[in-house]
C-alpha cells in the first residue's frame, strides 16, 4: 500500500489502484497516521488533526468511528489499535512524504532530483504546519539541487528566474540566480539583479544582503577588471558519467582547502580533478577568482623536483639560493591569491607533496589545493574524496562514446548492451580499462573482446601513445602501483588475491600493512570486508603464480575455510541459522575457490570434507544443483578415503548423478556414522527401508526431517491419517529447535494435509508462517510458491479479493526468477485461484504457462482436472467429459489428479447411486475423503450411502484398475 502526500491526497493498493477515501476527516486521520508510518500515532495527536483546536464531545468514540470506517477502506490488518493510539502497518518508503525527506537528507543530485519528481501539487495536509514544513523542506532542497546543478554547468537560469521571483527574501536564491546571470554572460543583469535585491531587503525587513551574497557582488566586480589565469589543459574526448561526482568534489571544494581524490589507477581521478576545476575557474563562484593551475607530477622523479614543478606550472621564478627555497618561493608567488592549484598523481612522490601542500595551506590562507594519488597525503585539514567506479549506465555509455569514434556506426541496442555491460562489469567499472576496451572495437567485436577478459592484461594492450607510460596499457596501470609497495605488502597483496570473495580483518592479522594496501588504493573497505578489484586481483594472482606459492598460499585459504564450513554445519539447523548462512553467503566465492584447490591440487579429503560441509547450505540456498556442479570435480579425485568419508563421498556422488547408493539398481547400506550427509542419506537418496531401520537412533533435526520423508512415502501409498500423524510429530520436534527451513516444509505438508482433511481454515495460518520462515531464509522460490498456495487457500475459502492479490504477487515473484525454471506448480496454484474467482481468461493464461514450463504428464493432467471443471460450470459436458477422460489417461502415478478426474466423473454422473460409487472409489485411491479440491466448485454427489462404502472398500490397487481399465469414464 503506498499513501501519497505531496499533491492531492491519494492511497494506493498493492497493485497500484486507487482507494477511494469520501471525506475530509477521513483523509486528516489517514494522513496524519501516514506522517509517522509504523509508529504509534497518540490518540489525541489524531484528534487534533481530525478535528482541529476544537474536537467534538465524546471525541474519544468518534475517532474509533472514524477508524472503523478507514478500516473498511483500506483493510483491516492496516491500521492496528495500541492502547495509545494507532498505528498505521506501512512500510516509511511507501509514503512520499517520508521517502522525500530521506532523499533530502542524503543529498547529492541525483537524489534531490528524485525528491523533487516525488511532488504532484501543492501539500494539502492536516495539521497545516506538516505542509508549511515539508514546503519549505521543498524550498530549500531545490535551492540545493540548483546549487549542485550549477556548479556541474547545467543551464537553470530560467528555473531560478522564477523561483527568485516567486521569492525576493531568500538570498541564497538571488546570490543563485546572480551567479547564473553572470556565467551566462549577462554581466550587467546580475549586478542589476543583486541591487534589487539589495533594495528589497532594506525596505522589507530594513536589513543589508548577508556576507555571501555581498561576496558574490564583489566577485563580480572583480571579473569586471581582469581574467583569472588557468593553466588547464583543453580536453579533446568527451566527460561522460561523472556529473554527479562533479557536483559532489565542487561542494568539497567550496567547504575544504585540501581535498585529495584518490582511487586506483585508471580510475579518472585527473579527468574528474580537471574539470571540476574547470567549472570552478569561473571567479562568480568565489573559488578561484586569482587562478587554477594543473600541476602535473607523473614525469617528476626526484621528490626534490616537486616544488620546481609548481614553479615550472604557475610561470614563476626560483628566487631562493638553496635548493630547500623553491617551496618558498612557490608561497611566495602564490601569497594572498585566491587559487586553485591542482596535485596531480601524487603517489609516488606522495611525502614531497605533503610537505608542499602543508607548507603552501600555511603561508597562502586563500588558496586551495586539490590533489589526485592513489594514497592520502595524510595532512591536518585534508578531506579525501574516494572516486567510486563508474555506474553500469554510465560505463556501458562511455565504452559506447570512445568505440563509435573508432568503429563509426556503432551504437549500444538490444543486440550488444549486455555484452557490453559484462565488459564494463569485469574490468570492476574503470574508465582507462573501458577506453582500453573500445580501443580493441578497432579490430574486435564486442562479444569477441568479452570473451577474451580473462587474458586482460594481453588484451588491453594498445592505449593512447601520448598517454603517461603507466596509462598506455591495463598491465601499466597496476604496476605503477604495485612497484612501491613493501615486501610484506606484497605478500599480502598477492595472498589477499587469491581471495575472490575478499576477507574480513581476522584472516589478516597484521592490521598495519592492509591498512597500507587500503591506503595505496589497492584493496577497498566495503562494509567488514577487505576486496580488491577483480583487475588488481588478476595481477596479484599472476605475481603470485611467479613466485611459485600459489598452490601453497590456496591450500592455507582451503583450509581455513574447511574448518569455517564444519563449524557452521551444526550452527545451520539452530537458532544461529541466519547467522551462519549470512556468514557461508559472504564467504561463497572463497569456497568456491576452495573447492577449485582441492581439484587443482587432487587433495581428495579436502574436497569431499568441503562439499559435505557446504550441501546442507547450499540446499538452504536453493542453490543446490550449482553445489553439485561444483562438487562433482571433487568427488571424481581418485584415492581412498578413511572410513566414514568414503561413504559419504559414494552418498555425494549417487545425489549428483541422480542415483541410488549399489549396484544393480539395489540400495547398499548406510553406514552409521556422525557425519550429517550420513544422517540425511536414506532421505537424500530416497532409501525408505534404511530411513525406516535408521528412524529409532535419530533425534532432534535429522529425525523430524526424516518423518517428513517418511510422510511423503505413506502418503503416497494412501495411509494419510498416518502421515499427519508423522508431520505433527515432526513439528513437536523442530518447535523449540529455532531452525527456519525443516519447520517451513513441515507446514508446508502440513498445510496440504489440512485441506485434504476439509480444514481449510487452518492450513492458511500454517502456510503464512512457512512463508515467514522462508522470506527469513532468503530462498525466493519457496517464498513464491508459498504465496500461491497461500492464494488457492484465500479462495478455497472464498475469500476471493485475497486470492487475487496474493496470487498477482507470486506472479510477480515468478518474473525474478530464473526464465528458464520450471515453477508449473505456481502456475497451477494461481490458475485454480484464477477459476475460482471467476476470471477464465487469466486461469486460461496460467494453465497455459504451466503446460510451457513443464510437459510431465502429471502437470497436464491437472490441468485437464481445471478444464473439467471450467466447462462444468460453464455446462458444457461434452467438453467436461472429454478433459476427464483426457486426465484419467495422463495422470499416471499421481493419485491426486486421478482421484480429481474420479470425482469428476462423479459430478457428470446423472445416477445418484452410481455417483455416491464413484466417490467412495475416489477415496479407495487417494486413502481419504479430499474435501478442499477444485472438483468441489462443481460436485453435488452425496459422501454417505451403500454406494459410497462399496466404491470405499476397494483396494487402492483394484481402484486402480477399475479406473484406469479402458477409455471413457469408470463405470
Amino acid at each position: 500500500m503506498r499513501v501519497l502526500l505531496l499533491g492531492p491526497f491519494e492511497m494506493r493498493d498493492d497493485d497500484g489502484e486507487p482507494i477511494d477515501i469520501p471525506g475530509a476527516r477521513l483523509r486528516a486521520l489517514l494522513t496524519r497516521l501516514a506522517l509517522d508510518p509504523g509508529r504509534v500515532v497518540p490518540v489525541e495527536a489524531l484528534i487534533e488533526a481530525v478535528w482541529g483546536e476544537e474536537p467534538p464531545a465524546g471525541s474519544g468514540n468518534a475517532l474509533q468511528s472514524l477508524v472503523s470506517r478507514a478500516r473498511r477502506l483500506v483493510g483491516a490488518a492496516a491500521i492496528e489499535s495500541h492502547p495509545a493510539g494507532y498505528r498505521l502497518a506501512v512500510d516509511p518508503g511507501d509514503v512520499d512524504a517520508v521517502r522525500f525527506e530521506r532523499l533530502v537528507a542524503e543529498g547529492g543530485l541525483a537524489a534531490l532530483r528524485e525528491a523533487e519528481r516525488l511532488w504532484r501539487g501543492p501539500a494539502q495536509l492536516s495539521p497545516a504546519g506538516a505542509g508549511v514544513r515539508l514546503a519549505e523542506l521543498r524550498l530549500s532542497a531545490a535551492e540545493d539541487r540548483l546549487a549542485l546543478e550549477l556548479a556541474a554547468g547545467a543551464e537553470v537560469l530560467s528555473e531560478l528566474r522564477e523561483l527568485a521571483a516567486a521569492h525576493p527574501l531568500r538570498e541564497r536564491l538571488q546570490g543563485l540566480l546572480i551567479q547564473a546571470l553572470y556565467r551566462s554572460g549577462r554581466q550587467a543583469e546580475a549586478l542589476e539583479a543583486y541591487e534589487r535585491t539589495r533594495r528589497t531587503l532594506a525596505d522589507e525587513l530594513g536589513v543589508d544582503p548577508s556576507d555571501e551574497l555581498a561576496e558574490i557582488h564583489l566577485a563580480i566586480l572583480r571579473h569586471e577588471r581582469r581574467q583569472a589565469p588557468s593553466r588547464l589543459r583543453a580536453q579533446v574526448t568527451t566527460f561522460v558519467g561523472r556529473q554527479r561526482e562533479l557536483g559532489q568534489l565542487a561542494t568539497a571544494l567550496r567547504a575544504s582547502r585540501l581535498v585529495t581524490v584518490v582511487g586506483p589507477g585508471g580510475a579518472g581521478k585527473t579527468r574528474l580533478a580537471v574539470e571540476t576545476a574547470a567549472h570552478l575557474s569561473d571567479s562568480a563562484d568565489a573559488q578561484a577568482p586569482d587562478g587554477v593551475w594543473l600541476v602535473e607530477l607523473a614525469a617528476v622523479a626526484e621528490a626534490g623536483d616537486v616544488p620546481h614543478a609548481v614553479l615550472a606550472a604557475i610561470g614563476a621564478r626560483d628566487n631562493g639560493w638553496l635548493e630547500s627555497d623553491a617551496t618558498g618561493s612557490v608561497a611566495e608567488a602564490l601569497a594572498g591569491k585566491r587559487a586553485l592549484v591542482i596535485l596531480d598523481n601524487c603517489e609516488h612522490v606522495v611525502e614531497a607533496a605533503a610537505a608542499l601542500a602543508d607548507r603552501l595551506l600555511g603561508a597562502c590562507p586563500d588558496l586551495r589545493i586539490l590533489a589526485t594519488s592513489r594514497e592520502s597525503l595524510a595532512i591536518p585539514g585534508e578531506s579525501l574524496y574516494p572516486i567510486p567506479a563508474l555506474e553500469e549506465a554510465a560505463a556501458a555509455r562511455l565504452f559506447a562514446d570512445r568505440a563509435v569514434a573508432l568503429r563509426p556506426g556503432f551504437a549500444l541496442d538490444e543486440t550488444n548492451a549486455r555484452t557490453v555491460a559484462e565488459i564494463c562489469r569485469r574490468l570492476d567499472g574503470m574508465p582507462l580499462a573501458i577506453e582500453l576496451a573500445a580501443a580493441r572495437m578497432r579490430a574486435l567485436t564486442a562479444e569477441q573482446i568479452a570473451a577474451r577478459l580473462d587474458d586482460r592484461f594481453r588484451l588491453l594492450s594498445g592505449g593512447s601513445r601520448t598517454a603517461l607510460p603507466q596509462h598506455r596499457t591495463l598491465e601499466a596501470v597496476v604496476d605503477w602501483s604495485w612497484e612501491p609497495l613493501s615486501e610484506p605488502e606484497r605478500d599480502l597483496a598477492m595472498r589477499l588475491a587469491a581471495l575472490p570473495g575478499g576477507a574480513t580483518l581476522d584472516l589478516f592479522p597484521a592490521v598495519d600493512t592492509l591498512a597500507g594496501l587500503v591506503d595505496k588504493s589497492l584493496v577497498e573497505l566495503s562494509g567488514e570486508r577487505y576486496r580488491m578489484q577483480e583487475t588488481v586481483r588478476a595481477y596479484g594472482m599472476a605475481r603470485l603464480a611467479e613466485s611459485g606459492r600459489d598452490l601453497e598460499v590456496r591450500g592455507e585459504h582451503a583450509r581455513h575455510f574447511l574448518r569455517l564450513t564444519e563449524q557452521a554445519d551444526s550452527e545451520l539447523r539452530g537458532p544461529g541459522q541466519l547467522h551462519w548462512l549470512d556468514r557461508l553467503q559472504a564467504e561463497h566465492d572463497n569456497l568456491l575457490a576452495a573447492l577449485r584447490y582441492a581439484a587443482d591440487a587432487g587433495e581428495a579429503e579436502l574436497g569431499v570434507r568441503l562439499a559435505a560441509g557446504l550441501w546442507w547450505f547450499w540446499r538452504l540456498q536453493g542453490r543446490y544443483t550449482e553445489g553439485i556442479h561444483w562438487s562433482r570435480n571433487v568427488l571424481d579425485l581418485p584415492g581412498e578415503l578413511p572410513g566414514e568419508l568414503h561413504a559419504v563421498r559414494q552418498v555425494l556422488r549417487s545425489a549428483a548423478r541422480g542415483l541410488e547408493l549399489g549396484r544393480d539398481g539395489e540400495p547398499a547400506p548406510i553406514p552409521d556414522g556422525g557425519a550429517f550427509v550420513l544422517l540425511v542419506a536414506p532421505v537424500l537418496l530416497q532409501d525408505r527401508a534404511t530411513a525406516e531401520s535408521r528412524l529409532p537412533r535419530l533425534t532432534g533435526w535429522e529425525r523430524a526431517l526424516t518423518l517428513c520423508f517418511l510422510a511423503l512415502e505413506v502418503e503416497g501409498e494412501g495411509s494419510v491419517a498416518e502421515a499427519f500423524a508423522l508431520l505433527r510429530e515432526a513439528r513437536e520436534i523442530l518447535e523449540p529447535l529455532g531452525e527456519r527451513w525443516a519447520m517451513s516444509v513441515t507446514l508446508r505438508m502440513l498445510a496440504y494435509h489440512y485441506v485434504l482433511r476439509g480444514e481449510t481454515d487452518a492450513a492458511v495460518p500454517a502456510l503464512t508462517r512457512a512463508q515467514r520462515l522462508a522470506a527469513e531464509l532468503g530462498v525466493p522460490p519457496d517464498v513464491t510458491s508459498i504465496e500461491a498456495e497461500l492464494a488457492v487457500a484465500h479462495a478455497r475459502l472464498g475469500e476471493l479479493d485475497r486470492a487475487r492479490a496474493l496470487a498477482s504477487s507470486a506472479l510477480a515473484g515468478l518474473e525474478r526468477m530464473h526464465p528458464n525454471a520450471d515453477f508449473a506448480v505456481v502456475h497451477l496454484a494461481v490458475a485454480e485461484a484464477m477459476l475460482r474467482s471467476g476470471d477464465r481468461a487469466a486461469f486460461r493464461d496460467q494453465a497455459g504457462a504451466a503446460a510451457a514450463v513443464s510437459g510431465q504428464s502429471w502437470v497436464r493432467a491437472r490441468i485437464a482436472c481445471m478444464e473439467a471443471v471450467a466447462a462444468l460450470l460453464d455446462e458444457d459436458t461434452a467438453g467436461a467429459h472429454e478433459r476427464v477422460t483426457s486426465a484419467i489417461a495422463l495422470a499416471g502415478q499421481d493419485l491426486s489428479a486421478l482421484a480429481t478426474a474420479v470425482r469428476l466423473s462423479a459430478a457428470l454422473e446423472r445416477d445418484p447411486a452410481g455417483a455416491a460409487y464413484l466417490l467412495g472409489v475416489a477415496t479407495a485411491l487417494r486413502g481419504v475423503d479430499e474435501r478442499g479440491g477444485v472438483d468441489e466448485l462443481v460436485l453435488r454427489a452425496a459422501r454417505h450411502g451403500q454406494d459410497y462404502e462399496r466404491g470405499a472398500a476397494l483396494t487402492r490397487q483394484a481402484a486402480i484398475a477399475l479406473v484406469t481399465a479402458g477409455p471413457g469414464t469408470p463405470p
